[in-house]
This record gives C-alpha cells, sequence and structure tokens, in this order.
C-alpha cells in the first residue's frame, strides 16, 4: 500500500522544519554580521588604519607578481633541513636576522578592483551561511535532549570552530591579538544566536 497525504507530511515535517530553521538561522548570523561589522563597528579596533595609503598600494603593484597571500620575509627554500651548502647556510642565517628584526607581514593581495560590498558578494556570504546553518542544523538534530541541551552543544561547536580556525591561525601566522579576537567572538557570537534559532525551531531527537 502507499503511503497516505497524512503519512507523508509527518515524514517530511521535520524535514522542512530543519530547512527552514536552517533559513531563519542564516538570515540571523546575515544580519548580525552586517550589524557588528558595518553598522554598529564593534570590530573596527582590530583594522588600525594605514599612514601613506597611496605609497603603499603603488609599492605593492610593484613587488607582487599576483593575486596571492605573501609572507614577509619568506622563508628560503630547504629552512631547517642541514646542509653544508655555505651559501645556504648564509641565505638561511639572514632570513633569521631579518625575522627577528621584523617586520613580519602576512599580505592578502587581489590585483584587481572591485565595487564597496557588490550585490554578488552579499549573496556569496549568504549562501555561505546558509550551507554552514544547514550543516549546524544537521548536527543539531541528533541531539537528544530539550532547547537547553541543544544550545549548550551549539555554543560548543561555535566555541571548537572558532578557536580551532582563527586560533590556530593567528597563532602561526603571527597576526596581531585585535584582529584574531574580533573573529574569534564575532564566529561564536554570530553561530550562537543561529544555534539557539535553531533549537528553537526543530524538534527534539528521541
Amino acid at each position: 500500500m502507499f503511503p497516505g497525504r497524512g503519512s507523508l507530511r509527518m515524514q517530511y515535517a521535520p524535514r522542512m522544519r530543519h530547512l527552514l530553521a536552517a533559513f531563519v538561522a542564516a538570515i540571523v548570523v546575515f544580519f548580525w554580521g552586517f550589524m557588528s561589522w558595518a553598522a554598529i563597528g564593534i570590530w573596527d579596533f582590530a583594522f588600525p588604519r594605514a599612514g601613506n595609503e597611496a605609497l603603499i598600494t603603488e609599492t605593492l603593484k610593484s613587488s607582487l607578481a599576483g593575486d596571492g597571500a605573501y609572507v614577509v620575509p619568506f622563508m628560503p627554500e630547504g629552512y631547517g633541513q642541514p646542509t653544508g651548502d655555505e651559501a645556504k647556510q648564509a641565505e638561511f642565517a639572514a632570513f633569521e636576522e631579518r625575522h627577528r628584526a621584523g617586520p613580519f607581514a602576512l599580505i592578502l593581495y587581489r590585483a584587481s578592483g572591485s565595487e564597496v560590498m557588490p550585490p554578488s558578494e552579499l549573496a556569496r556570504g549568504f549562501v555561505i551561511e546558509l550551507v554552514a546553518a544547514l550543516l549546524l542544523a544537521c548536527i543539531l538534530s541528533t541531539v537528544r535532549g530539550g532547547f537547553g541541551r541543544k544550545a549548550f552543544v551549539g555554543f560548543t561547536i561555535a566555541l571548537f570552530a572558532a578557536t580551532a580556525c582563527y586560533g590556530v591561525m593567528g597563532n602561526f601566522m603571527r597576526m596581531p591579538l585585535p584582529f584574531v579576537f574580533a573573529f574569534w567572538a564575532d564566529a561564536i557570537i554570530a553561530w550562537t544566536l543561529a544555534t539557539l534559532v535553531i533549537a528553537k525551531l526543530t524538534p527534539s531527537a528521541r
């Protein structure tokens, strides 16, 4: 026998609620990002203004080959491996001296310009957040318990993901602490808000 309409609705209703919860959560994350970064500027302290921007721009254009992530000073090929080549030893020693003396820079560079926050960029950002919210909803759908339990698990996921990503990257790439803290805290707040939405709108696992 084929299932009736009532049984089909019962079968697909939880999935639709998870999709709806993820969609609403993505809207909340998107709105929070707009408010915290653009409207209120909570994290402005993470981006001090550079002096002589025109000179920096011209130097980057003349010094960098194209789009990429550039590290200065650059680690020589074979660094850290034993070698009897005196030229290589001198190159390694010079690199270590520059590294100790500073400055150290990680340059995220795009040669081509663009409009400020074009609609396509906003659309891509929302799609990414929607996919992430769907993944979060899938995880939370397996949690046994009510709102409080899901909220705790979701907050733990946000804390883990932000620390594993921004904490590790900030440490090994020697990023400034205000920059790392801003992205770390923003991710935790945004995805905790998403967790609360998903926990509220989805049924409890049994």
